[in-house]
């Protein structure tokens, strides 16, 4: 009789510890999905980009005096109604710059300056999750890559630009060569060539790079465990699946002509995983820039150099 009763309660706690256990998951594996999909509750993403552009040294007061800006709204497959800025130069080409995370469409300013000095109509936008984009998930590049679409074929058929071109920076790059995976060459919404500056080499690496303490630890159990269980509870409940952010694997898909740009000095997104990006592009016309500068600073330091290798890409695919 004692044998039995003590086997009865083992059961029972070993049912309460299961049970504690995928409790305890499932609301860890919450916290994770809501931690990356709404990092940018309570963020000013926009004053963040006047901050960053006061770091640079970058005079925004002098270029919003000199070019003035129109609102757009262009709106995704999806229905999210994408906000941003159209600098219009009276040009046939048409630039579409996608920003990076934590800010908003005026981080790219810089960029935008280089490419409006150039002639070029630029498209500057707020990314989800930022700015007054008004989906506030952050899906590194899986959601954003529609919005891209939509302003691609906005820049078409309502702007009447011939070519278009999209420039991304950081996560920009990402979403950029998220969105160039998922196009057709020649369909309306295809750009004609994509520059990747310094790219997010992936969803899961970059939340496994925050998750652990140090690199060594990005792959260890725990933070294994907590990938996982956070992967899972993503596609059930946001249908939102973390490996078509895999920017490594999703570019063997991209067809366009591709400039990868890799910041030799990047603690970020590290050289070398920016490298296999590129290695990975699927497209038979690619190249690759080196610029000795930090995440994403190339355009500051160097803006010249900077813009050589662009057009030198750009004059190579015909555009």
């Amino acid at each position: 009789m004692k044998k039995r009763i003590i086997v009865k309660v083992g059961k029972i706690i070993v049912g309460v510890v299961a049970v504690l256990f995928v409790v305890g998951s499932v609301g860890m594996a919450k916290l994770v999905c809501d931690g990356v999909f709404y990092q940018n509750k309570n963020n000013d993403t926009q004053g963040n980009s006047v901050k960053q552009l006061a770091t640079y040294g970058f005079d925004l007061e002098g270029f919003n005096a000199k070019y003035t800006g129109e609102d757009i709204a262009v709106t995704a497959e999806d229905g999210n109604v994408v906000p941003g800025t159209y600098f219009d130069m009276d040009s046939d080409k048409c630039v579409v710059l996608v920003h990076g995370a934590g800010g908003d469409r005026v981080a790219t300013y810089p960029l935008a300056q280089q490419y409006i000095e150039r002639g070029y109509d630029v498209i500057a936008f707020d990314d989800r999750g930022h700015g007054v984009n008004p989906d506030d998930k952050v899906t590194f590049g899986i959601h954003e890559a529609r919005d891209v679409k939509a302003l691609v074929k906005y820049a078409r058929e309502e702007l009447g630009d011939s070519e278009v071109i999209v420039h991304g920076q950081s996560m920009g790059g990402q979403v950029t060569a998220v969105y160039a995976s998922n196009v057709t060459p020649g369909a309306v919404e295809a750009a004609d060539a994509v520059i990747c500056d310094s790219p997010v080499p992936g969803m899961e690496y970059m939340i496994r790079s925050v998750i652990a303490d140090n690199p060594e630890d990005m792959d260890s159990a725990s933070t294994s465990y907590f990938i996982n269980t956070g992967k899972l509870y993503s596609k059930l409940f946001y249908h939102v699946n973390w490996d078509d952010g895999d920017t490594i694997k999703v570019v063997a898909n991209d067809q366009l002509p591709t400039l990868i740009f890799v910041s030799e000095k990047d603690e970020v997104c590290l050289p070398e995983k920016v490298e296999e990006v590129y290695e990975n592009v699927g497209s038979s016309e690619k190249s690759i820039a080196y610029v000795n500068s930090a995440h994403i600073e190339g355009v500051i330091d160097d803006p010249e150099g900077y813009m050589e290798y662009v057009d030198t890409f750009l004059e190579k695919a015909g555009l």
